[in-house]
């Protein structure tokens, strides 16, 4: 299958194009010179009439029919141009007519031009007056006369824009290369073995060319983000397994040792306990790869983030109760975002299951969702030991866990947390609760949605 050519379609085109125009050119040059060509032998068959009536007597002379004698009996040229001439005074009565061709009819009608055939050559005549109306004239010349001018005439034109119409396809294809030397070195260089580094789109693109290079060049700004981050989550996924899958291998090892169940029991629980903390692991690295990656949200709608709030309390509440600890929701209502409920659920389980982590028993946790301005901000406080002042800057990082951080924990949870604000156009801000510990709120853009028209999936 033979690839379609850039350069072969545009020259095609264009020499259709020039073709086109060179036919129309000539059959307006033809018809243009026809008519003047036409103009002129009708002009001169009227000059020739006058000439005659300046030369013809006051008073018609009453005698004979005068004849003009032939072309060659004046030793003339055969092919000059010389009108047949026929004059009659106003009784009809015929006082001068031509060899070349017979008298024609008398005719005493108004100045007129009108076609004869005769010997086989068609005449043009031309029939009038005189001032006072004392002679009638007709002039005529034969219409093969004026093809043989329009031929003199068209030939030169004709064969100069032939010659043109040829020169024309070698200067098209060579312009037309010229002018997409620009997209063949824009080929070469998308063509390089060496990975692209820097911008296609520079002073030397060209017009025409800036927004294919703009294009390009963000496709490939996409891909090497798309790249890293995958480089990012295989090294991330590689460092974090690596320990608990040596653990789990090491419990499996001693538990094969082991001659009894109560010798293996031990073992095979903290086997679990690495399978368990694997599986947590390779879930919020799947989560936090997916959210990366997004970047619109296709399942958006408005919806009250306090309903996602009161939801992820309630699902946290047995975990709480179990550690007598106290969860509060407070929300003052105007708190209508537009987002994906979904991502909002996940965002808000890991702020409060980063919360209960750090509680100690009996604490306290607080959520508040409130709205104001331009902004609804969902805050979460605890009374734990609140983020030391040298972790701050680092929050929000991957598998970082601040000073003093308990649990099982990988440092992924405000990762992920981080990535889903972003991607609803809002952001995370660290500090220290009123209750001693920490505090992380999320603001997020508040839309203006009554509370009656908007679903609530609370």
């Amino acid at each position: 299958m033979i690839r379609p050519s850039l350069n072969r379609r545009l020259v095609l085109r264009l020499l259709a194009g020039i073709v086109l125009v060179w036919c129309a050119a000539a059959g307006w040059l033809a018809w243009r010179s026809l008519h003047e060509v036409d103009e002129i032998f009708d002009q001169m068959l009227v000059r020739t009439a006058a000439s005659v009536f300046a030369v013809m007597p006051a008073t018609p002379v009453q005698g004979g029919t005068a004849r003009l004698p032939d072309r060659h009996a004046l030793d003339s040229d055969a092919t000059a141009q010389r009108p047949a001439i026929t004059v009659r005074n106003a009784s009809g009565q015929l006082l001068i007519r031509s060899t070349e061709l017979p008298a024609l009819s008398f005719d005493p009608g108004d100045a007129h031009f009108h076609s004869v055939t005769y010997g086989q050559r068609r005449w043009r005549v031309f029939q009038r007056w005189d001032a006072q109306r004392q002679y009638w004239i007709q002039v005529g010349a034969p219409l093969d006369e004026r093809d043989e001018l329009m031929r003199k005439l068209l030939a030169p034109a004709l064969l100069a824009l032939l010659a043109l119409l040829g020169l024309v396809p070698p200067i098209v294809f060579a312009g037309l290369r010229s002018g997409l030397k620009p997209l063949r070195e824009l080929t070469r260089g998308l063509s390089a073995t060496a990975p692209v580094t820097a911008a296609l789109t520079d002073e030397q693109v060209p017009v025409e060319l800036a927004p294919f290079t703009e294009a390009i060049d963000r496709l490939v700004a996409r891909l090497q983000l798309s790249l890293q981050h995958e480089r990012r989550f295989t090294a991330d996924a590689a460092h974090e397994l690596r320990h608990p899958l040596a653990a789990l291998r090491l419990e499996l090892d001693l538990a094969g040792r082991g001659d009894d169940a109560p010798a293996r029991a031990p073992h095979l629980q903290r086997a679990q306990e690495a399978l368990d903390r694997m599986q947590r692991l390779v879930t919020q690295l799947l989560m936090l790869a997916r959210v990366e990656k997004l970047t619109e949200l296709d399942d958006a709608g408005p919806l009250r983030l306090s309903g996602v709030a009161e939801a992820v309390l309630c699902d946290a509440s047995e975990r709480a109760a179990a550690r007598s600890i106290e969860l509060s929701l407070d929300h003052g209502g105007n708190d209508f975002v537009l987002g994906s409920r979904g991502l909002l659920v996940i965002l808000v389980q890991n702020l409060l299951d980063n919360a209960l982590r750090h509680v100690p028993d009996h604490g306290r946790v607080d959520v508040r969702v409130g709205g104001h301005a331009e902004r609804v901000t969902l805050e979460v406080d605890d009374n734990g030991t609140g983020f030391a002042s040298t972790d701050t800057a680092r929050l929000g990082e991957r598998f970082h866990r601040p000073e003093g951080s308990v649990g099982e924990g990988s440092g992924l949870g405000l990762s992920i947390a981080q990535a889903i604000a972003g991607l609803h156009h809002g952001e995370l801000v660290f500090g220290r609760s009123a209750l001693g510990g920490a505090r992380v709120s999320v603001s997020l853009p508040r839309i203006a949605t009554n509370a009656p028209h908007a679903p609530d999936y609370a």
